[in-house]
């Protein structure tokens, strides 16, 4: 199985902490944000990163080169965030991963350990893709999920507008997928918003008929898009020491 780590963003909202240092390599507790990433998939059996590079990319590169301070295999893969989006990041690794499955993260998401092996677990179970869903009050800034009552993805709505959901599901930004993704993510179109969603390449194809089961993300999900997020989420793991 494949690793991809899209961290590529520029980190606007993180204002001066995102200035001169991709938010990705931002230090939360003891690692960067990046390294807890790779490691929570590492121990799901993930020993080959694809990380998707932009804003700043250099810097991850002279930080982790080949990976091998961390047991792990890193190719660098880079984006042009003049065409930019999720899917568009992802569609980077198709040759890398070739024939293989991949376990995809958004490179500012942080969960629990044990949700990546459980996410792993179910997709061979099940033998189907696996989308993550956290619980918010409103997933107006992320992108509602759907899905119904046997754990099958159902819709999901990138950016829907504030107080028009009627679900609090929202994209955890984690997946375990198969390489029919790529072909979903080669006829993508760009959203609203500019962007090549990730998330429209999914609803895609649960449109065309492909089973995708649901993961509830247990313990701790966090994303740092923010100042406030990257502080609540290192004074969650000082206080869970």
């Amino acid at each position: 199985m494949l690793g991809v780590i899209l961290a590529a963003g520029k980190g606007t909202r993180l204002k001066e902490l995102g200035k001169n240092v991709p938010k990705s390599l931002l230090p939360i507790g003891q690692r960067t944000c990046l390294e807890h990433i790779i490691l929570g998939m590492k121990g799901a059996g993930v020993r080959r990163f694809g990380i998707v590079i932009g804003h700043l990319g250099e810097l991850i590169e002279e930080r982790y080169g080949s990976g091998e301070s961390l047991g792990v295999e890193i190719t660098y893969l880079k984006q042009d965030l003049s065409i930019y989006g999720t899917g568009r990041a992802l569609l980077l690794a198709r040759d890398l991963a070739g024939n293989e499955p991949l376990m995809v993260s958004y490179g500012d998401i942080l969960i629990e350990p044990s949700n990546y092996k459980a996410m792993v677990d179910l997709a061979r179970r099940e033998q189907t893709p696996v989308s993550s869903v956290n619980w918010m009050d409103d997933p107006a800034a992320g992108a509602a999920v759907y899905f119904n009552d046997e754990g099958y993805l159902e819709n999901i709505i990138e950016k829907p507008p504030k107080g028009t959901s009627t679900t609090n599901w929202n994209n955890a930004g984690v997946y375990v997928l198969q390489p029919l993704i790529f072909d979903y993510l080669a006829n993508l179109s760009k959203s609203p918003r500019g962007e090549y969603d990730l998330t429209a390449a999914v609803r895609q194809m649960v449109i065309a008929g492909v089973a995708v089961k649901v993961h509830q993300i247990t313990g701790f999900w966090k994303d740092i898009g923010t100042p406030e997020d990257v502080a609540a989420i290192r004074h969650l793991l000082e206080s869970n020491k």
